[in-house]
């Protein structure tokens, strides 16, 4: 629901936010809280334009959520983007040989000098 809350912490948020400020205040704050936010989101889009606009246009693809570590994790793993994902790598290297294969005895290559 909102920041990954369930309804009974938002009830319980609600009721916790009557008992403090009280019905009559409750409106005003209410109000208050989505002006902060309104705020907030307006200054976030403001900062993102900014930054696209001084990192110029080669970076114009560039989606500033992707950042995020969720966002990176999830680039490198389905590998849409030009980086080697891990399905590529599966179809680059042979993973059932590689989980199969004896590994208990080391190999050893002679050198000559």
């Amino acid at each position: 629901m909102f920041f990954d809350m369930g309804p009974l912490e938002v009830l319980a948020i609600a009721v916790i936010a009557v008992v403090v400020l009280g019905p009559e205040k409750l409106p005003r704050a209410v109000q208050e809280v989505a002006a902060v936010i309104r705020r907030l989101r307006t200054l976030s889009q403001t900062a993102q334009t900014e930054i696209r606009k001084e990192l110029g246009p080669e970076f114009s693809h560039l989606n500033l959520q992707d950042l995020t570590p969720r966002g990176l994790t999830r680039k490198a793993v389905s590998g849409t983007e030009k980086t080697l994902g891990l399905n590529d790598l599966a179809k680059t290297v042979d993973l059932n040989r590689l989980l199969t294969e004896d590994t208990s005895r080391p190999t050893f290559t002679k050198t000559v000098k």
